[in-house]
């Protein structure tokens, strides 16, 4: 019988979210009118998905100075629905790539709004928004937040990442009501899965001759981190030092160090309780095993070189 009513049960969280996020974009806040310049700028963690960015975010969000906004979907549905890129919220046509050319007045009001106004509503100095697509948005943030926002990228070994997908995107536990079309990683009809495709070749990342040889679940989450690791990379001269990119590992193996670099970062203190808090609160880091991941010959060079560069053990093989 739980397992029934569950799929009922997230239906109508989503509605209730979206609902909420409708009526929070009605009502002004301090951030719209330049009632914030005096607090640290907003922090984003981004990263190609299954790569830690929730177990960062929950740390973070346990901060005493730190509004945490853990991936607000129904929020950045609201403030445009073709942001929604797997239609979880918002039926219709929608964008993984995000620029600075897409930030209108009234995009900038429903971002301060249901954005940066959670330091209103929680009365916390610190903002930190956490979701994955922002590798694909940094341009689109950067012009919202007028290039004063801090970003952290945390890097999981690409292999794991990879394997990570195919489980998630093959297994699906998370069911909807009415909705059966939804894949927990792909979306609607594969809908975040057939912009990647499209879109990233369009942005410089391999061609569509070799995306569309990408078979596999797993091949495609390769793909995924393959460009979510580019964007932070063609990114870096622009952002420089307000981009600190870490590795699950290093979080995983020396969290207080790893935590006190973060927090440096994005203007946080180091209280005790919590830093002693989320040192505990961090297990080992966990590896998935699988098949051999095989990829075309110039995607798996890339991939391999990445790899190496940061210290990951697992290596693609060239298909053929």
């Amino acid at each position: 019988m739980l397992e029934m009513l569950r799929p009922i049960a997230r239906t109508a969280k989503l509605r209730l979210l979206r609902a909420q996020a409708g009526r929070l974009v009605r009502r002004p806040v301090a951030a719209e009118r330049g009632g914030d310049s005096g607090l640290p700028p907003p922090a984003f963690i981004f990263a190609c998905g299954r790569s830690g960015t929730t177990l960062l975010g929950r740390l973070l969000g346990a901060h005493p100075d730190v509004a945490y906004l853990r991936e607000p979907y129904h929020s950045w549905a609201t403030i445009d629905p073709a942001l929604d890129v797997t239609n979880l919220h918002a039926r219709g046509p929608a964008r993984l790539w995000w620029d600075a050319s897409d930030v209108s007045d009234a995009i900038r009001t429903r971002f301060a709004r249901l954005i940066l106004g959670e330091r209103e509503r929680a009365g916390r100095p610190l903002l930190v928004e956490k979701t994955p697509h922002n590798a694909y948005r940094l341009g689109f943030l950067e012009a919202l937040t007028m290039g004063r926002a801090r970003f952290i990228h945390i890097v999981r070994d690409g292999v794991d990442v990879a394997r990570s997908i195919e489980r998630l995107a093959m297994n699906q536990p998370y069911r909807m009501a009415g909705r059966a079309d939804y894949n927990q990683w792909w979306g609607s009809n594969e809908l975040k899965w057939k912009r990647l495709a499209e879109e990233g070749p369009a942005r410089g990342h391999f061609s569509a001759g070799e995306v569309a040889r990408l078979a596999t679940q797993a091949q495609r989450g390769a793909y995924e981190w393959l460009t979510s690791l580019g964007e932070a990379d063609r990114w870096r001269p622009v952002l420089c030092e307000r981009l600190l990119e870490v590795t699950y590992r290093e979080l995983t193996c020396d969290p207080d160090a790893t935590l006190r670099r973060i927090a440096a970062h994005i203007g946080a203190g180091v209280p005790a309780q919590w830093l002693a808090g989320s040192v505990a609160a961090v297990s080992p880091e966990r590896r998935h095993s699988g098949a051999e991941l095989v990829l075309p010959e110039r995607m798996a060079a890339e991939f391999n070189k990445r790899q190496e560069r940061h210290g990951f053990d697992g290596r693609a093989r060239t298909e053929g």
